[in-house]
C-alpha cells in the first residue's frame, strides 16, 4: 500500500527591529501598505503544529500523483493575513508542471488554494505594537513513499 506525507514547514522571517526599518510593499488589491517584515509575524490559532494537522486534514493530493510516485517539489503558498487576521489574496507558486502530470498538480494547486481561503482567523502580524496586514508564505511539499 502507498504511503504518502504532507509536510508543512512554516518560513521564519527575521524580526524587524525598528517599524521605520519594515520592508512594506503595496498591495494590488488594496491601497494600504502590506508588510513582509514585521516584528510579530501572524500565527494560526493553536501554532504551527495546529497548521500542519489543518493543512494535511484539508489538503487532497490527486490520486495521479500517489499512483506515479510523483513528489511536489517545493510548494508555497502566498498570500496576505490582514489586520484582522483574514486571509485573502492566495496564490501558489511551483515548480513548472511536468506535462504528465500537470492536470494532478493542476487539481492539488486548487486544493490548496482552497484550504488555504477557509482557514480561521489567524493571530495578525505586529509593527509596533499595531495589527497590520502582512504578506505570508507558506511552504508544502507532499513526498509519495512506497
Amino acid at each position: 500500500m502507498k504511503r504518502f506525507t504532507l509536510a508543512v514547514l512554516c518560513l521564519t522571517s527575521s524580526v524587524c527591529i525598528l517599524p521605520s526599518l519594515c520592508s512594506t510593499t503595496l498591495a494590488q488589491s488594496q491601497n494600504q501598505k502590506v508588510y513582509t517584515v514585521v516584528e510579530q509575524q501572524p500565527e494560526f490559532p493553536g501554532g504551527k503544529a495546529a497548521l500542519s494537522l489543518y493543512l494535511a486534514e484539508n489538503i487532497k493530493v490527486p490520486g495521479v500523483l500517489i499512483r506515479k510516485n510523483y513528489n511536489t517539489g517545493q510548494v508555497a503558498a502566498k498570500f496576505i493575513v490582514d489586520e484582522l487576521g483574514y486571509v485573502h489574496d492566495v496564490r501558489v507558486v511551483t515548480k513548472p508542471l511536468d506535462k504528465k502530470v500537470r492536470k494532478g498538480m493542476e487539481d492539488f494547486m486548487a486544493s490548496i488554494i482552497t484550504a488555504v481561503e477557509k482557514m480561521p482567523r489567524w493571530e495578525p502580524g505586529e509593527v509596533g505594537g499595531k495589527r497590520v496586514p502582512v504578506f505570508y508564505t507558506l511552504p508544502i511539499e507532499v513526498n509519495v513513499n512506497e
